[in-house]
């Protein structure tokens, strides 16, 4: 994805009666500095009180304050729609609506879309607040009822549901059913769907009644995005974009090495809307203030969102329940410094190269969620995007192709069919085996089955190199045991020691196996299971492995580009316009004094950085053998990005 029309960056701001002056002046200077082109003050609508307090109005009139405290200004000025439904918090005095049950009986402080006062309640204050005539108008993330509910089981939802479906469930006779049958679960969660829509049209037909043209945008959590599209088109104005917020801040997450798998949940997210969208990142640094995210962070975030496909984020540089400006400063600084390095971003056209994880072209069921989960047990997210070895998400593979664990679950016969016959496969262990169990033994050169036998002790190279077992009790992710069909050969050798001071070694099977296929691509199967993140993933996480891994996409056609050694590298490459591009991120707590990518080297013409200030600056280099070696240092979470040219 790219454009160039520019980003969006949205600021929320908290209204605080006490501070209009303070937050209205730092709104003006966000603007003058760059660091936002819209703003949105905070308006939570949940009902409190019985009968329901006025928040139409005492908000209302707060706004109409704010917003002229501002003064003439071209920046849009909008209204953020906190909350609906709720997100759970209670009020001193909590209203009567018919609250959402959930299937365990708990009722949350969340209320029913299909309560008709409840509508009405919720139609009546948009109404009164589309009349003042705000520039937009967004709604939060608490319009759902997947992402940490699983459902609503009220009354309302289950006479309905049975008078439709000609059935006569009760919340517990229900919640027991819908784990067993897909098709019932696909039933009840058209119903949850088509709640929320009539919802999202209460709230529409009353901003229609002020202004059909009002933009509206939908903010979506992350297990909702199947319901997320459908309500995103009732809620936006005819012929405006689809514009949808993404759910991937990372909440009080400053570890590292979890970016590869939040990557995953941006792409996935991403891959679940429809092509043309408009989608705005989640740079939230809640409770915002530097204890919970650091501002390095919040770069990093938007950065990898851009990148990904994102155009632009909802920000909350002030703290919404206090006036602390300290907190937020060098929040504003990050973003007045890197603004225009941001938007260049978002014009890079980048095809991605490197290893493939392949997405679902439609995003699958995931209703009831206790029974369904999405796994971030991948080549990219555990062992690749460590090594420095290219990775991307893709729901159109090409090239290289990355499976592991459950990932063939998500993939149709046909696809997996696809990906065998014409493609560069590697598996590990249980893909292998899921493989199998779907008839495609035969494709991937292997038959293969989870290993139930004595242990494994260690797994042999052909260059001698030792690579320690997985030692892992999940089910899930065992050893298989690979059968070489004729015309598949064997890379390494797993072993059996009775003890660890045993001069004996047992061998047992291949540990990892490669097959070309006749007229198409190249298949690999590595035995051993990809792990999240623990000891047992160390089976993976080493040298060695990484050798053989190297060695394995070489005899599939070679990588654009790798980061030799050590060094924890979060490594993505890609082409756009005539150049190899690449991201690098340091993982690890160590700085890396200079960059390093092994590749085509010597058709280097020229390597360039890319600067706050959205200009490529050249960078010297050095070619050493097949190696780059590029004068930039790496820091910890400091996002880099390389532009490279090379002779053809």
């Amino acid at each position: 994805m790219s454009g160039k029309s520019p980003l969006e960056l949205l600021n929320i701001v908290p209204m605080l009666p006490e501070h209009r002056e303070e937050l209205a002046a730092d709104t003006l200077d966000l603007l003058r500095r760059g660091c936002i082109n819209r703003t949105a003050f905070i308006l939570t609508l949940v009902p409190e009180g019985n009968p329901p307090a006025d928040k139409a109005k005492v908000l209302g009139e707060r706004f109409e304050q704010f917003r002229a405290a501002l003064g003439k200004t071209d920046m849009p000025v909008g209204i953020l729609i906190q909350a609906t439904i709720g997100h759970g918090w209670v009020p001193n005095t909590p209203s009567e609506f018919q609250r959402i049950v959930l299937p365990d009986g708990e009722r949350p402080y969340m209320f029913c879309p299909l309560d008709e006062a409840f509508r009405a309640c919720i139609g009546d204050a948009v109404r009164r607040l589309a009349a003042l005539r705000p520039d937009f108008l967004m709604v939060d993330d608490d319009f759902r009822l997947l992402t940490g509910r699983d459902g609503c089981f009220c009354p309302l939802h289950l006479a309905r549901f049975n008078r439709e479906q000609g059935t006569a469930y009760d919340r517990e006779t229900l919640a027991a059913a819908l784990g067993k049958d897909a098709a019932l679960a696909a039933k009840y969660d058209a119903l949850l769907k088509q709640s929320l829509i009539e919802l999202a049209g209460v709230i529409r037909r009353a901003v229609d009644e002020t202004d059909p043209e009002m933009p509206c945008s939908f903010c979506a959590c992350s297990r909702d995005m199947r319901h997320a599209p459908e309500i995103a088109r009732i809620l936006a104005a005819p012929g405006e974009p689809l514009t949808i917020r993404i759910n991937n801040a990372r909440y009080l997450n400053e570890s590292l090495r979890t970016v590869p798998e939040w990557l995953m949940f941006t792409a996935r997210q991403i891959a679940a809307c429809p092509p043309g969208s408009r989608l705005l990142a989640e740079p939230d640094t809640f409770p915002h203030n530097r204890y919970s995210t650091s501002a390095a962070m919040m770069h990093l975030q938007l950065t990898c969102s851009i990148l990904e496909g994102c155009r632009g984020g909802k920000f909350w540089l002030s703290r919404s329940g206090c006036w602390e400006p300290e907190s937020g400063r060098l929040y504003r600084d990050t973003l007045a410094r890197n603004v225009r390095f941001y938007q260049a971003l978002a014009e890079l056209p980048v095809e991605w190269t490197g290893a493939a994880t392949v997405l679902p072209e439609t995003p699958p069921l995931n209703f009831p969620l206790a029974s369904r989960s999405d796994s971030n047990r991948t080549w990219s997210t555990q062992v690749l995007g460590q090594m420095g070895i290219p990775f991307h998400f893709t729901t159109s593979p090409g090239g290289i192709v990355t499976l592991a664990g459950s990932d063939c679950d998500a993939l149709s016969d046909a696809q997996l069919n696809e990906l065998f016959s014409r493609h560069n496969c590697l598996l590990d262990g249980p893909a292998a085996v899921a493989a199998c169990e779907r008839g495609f033994g035969p494709a991937i050169g292997v038959a293969a089955e989870a290993w139930n036998g004595k242990p494994v002790t260690f797994e042999l190279t052909r260059d001698g190199n030792r690579i320690p077992a997985a030692a892992t009790n999940d089910r899930e992710a065992r050893f298989a045991k690979l059968t070489p069909l004729p015309g598949t050969e064997e890379l390494s050798k797993f072993y059996h020691t009775s003890s660890g001071v045993s001069p004996e070694k047992e061998y047992m099977m291949p540990g990892a196996t490669f097959r070309r296929i006749p007229g198409g691509g190249r298949i690999a199967v590595i035995a051993s299971p990809v792990t999240q993140y623990g000891f047992a993933a160390f089976s993976m996480l080493n040298q060695s492995r990484k050798a053989q891994l190297l060695e394995i996409f070489e005899r599939f056609g070679g990588l654009p580009w790798h980061f030799p050694g050590d060094d924890e590298i979060l490594l993505k490459t890609g082409k756009a316009e005539g150049y190899e591009i690449a991201l690098l991120i340091d993982l690890s707590l160590d700085d890396v004094p200079e960059v390093r990518l092994a590749g085509p080297a010597e058709k280097a013409a020229s390597v360039e950085t890319l600067l706050p200030d959205g200009k490529w600056e050249p960078a010297q280099f050095v070619r050493d053998g097949g190696e780059l070696r590029i004068s930039r240092a790496l820091r910890p979470l400091r996002p880099l990005v390389l532009r490279i040219k090379l002779n053809q």
